[in-house]
């Protein structure tokens, strides 16, 4: 399987005109940053390779696609998390409904008769969380071939690029392909977070992305009614749905410092949207009434 190349689309907000890479279209079942994360894995054959195994959160976006990966291999797939919240096992939603559907075995990191490293053996492929480590650069030097033939077939003068960042992988392969300016933020940690991540997967970068903050500091998982809104006044103008984990605190962070950035912006839709149904669910019950 290779992937078709995904549209660039032009569109405006609040009177202002953006570029939205739309990777969230490369395919129904595996798309988005996880996508070209994984692509490596997709495209190789690894004939002695009979499982893959994951870490990460209940809502990972990254268990779903490895969950479509190990379905499309032939894989099992293991997958450690922390926890599992008793309404969540009660409510099947969003990524951990799907990623079980295609077969995933969960076991939780933190059980004392389950250690991980016992799996890293010659029939098994261990990602790390979120994608972060090298093999990423195979699918995300490709996104940056597509993002390159674009702006070309576009005319885009003084392009850069922005995406929200959670280990920040795709950012740092992305800055490390393209011959313009890459400008993230990050969702999970701080700047050393992200710097830390970066040197976990390439100790030799010449040059990191750029990281844009905010007056306000924003807490990964937590609900935020502005990001809410926005994620709604976006999805109403634009006629696009993004993530609602990512996609708003990014959104945030870029339009406080668009002023500041020369060029004509173009934004990573990183895919994600089977996550919003969980997300979803969450600010309705919290703010629907006050929005």
């Amino acid at each position: 399987m290779t992937f078709t190349p995904s549209p660039l689309e032009k569109h405006h907000f609040k009177d202002e005109l953006f570029y939205i890479k739309r990777d969230d279209l490369l395919d129904i079942d595996f798309s988005g940053n996880k996508a070209r994360k994984f692509e490596y894995f997709l495209v190789n054959d690894f004939p002695k390779i009979k499982q893959i195994v994951g870490f990460g959160s209940n809502q990972s976006n990254a268990m779903y696609s490895l969950s479509v990966l190990a379905k499309m291999k032939g894989w099992k797939f293991i997958y450690f998390c922390d926890h599992i919240p008793s309404f969540l096992r009660d409510n099947l939603v969003g990524n951990y409904k799907y990623a079980l559907a295609n077969g995933m075995e969960l076991r939780l990191s933190n059980d004392k008769n389950t250690d991980a490293n016992s799996l890293n053996d010659n029939k098994t492929i261990v990602v790390q969380e979120g994608g972060r480590q090298i093999e990423a650069k195979l699918g995300l030097k490709n996104l940056a071939l597509e993002l390159i033939v674009d702006i070309k077939k576009e005319n885009i003068k003084n392009p850069y690029i922005f995406l929200p960042s959670g280990t920040g992988t795709t950012a740092l392969f992305l800055q490390k392909y393209l011959p313009f300016k890459v400008f993230t933020c990050s969702t999970v940690g701080d700047d050393l977070y992200l710097k830390t991540q970066w040197d976990m997967v390439d100790k030799n970068m010449l040059e990191y992305p750029n990281i844009l903050n905010s007056k306000k500091k924003y807490h990964y998982g937590k609900l935020y009614p502005e990001a809410y809104q926005l994620w709604k006044d976006l999805k109403d103008e634009m006629g696009v749905e993004f993530d609602l984990l990512y996609d708003p605190i990014g959104w945030i962070k870029f339009l406080e410092n668009k002023e500041r950035l020369k060029g004509t912006p173009i934004y990573i839709h990183q895919g994600g949207l089977k996550g919003n149904e969980s997300m979803k669910a969450r600010y309705e019950r919290k703010y629907d009434k006050i929005l």
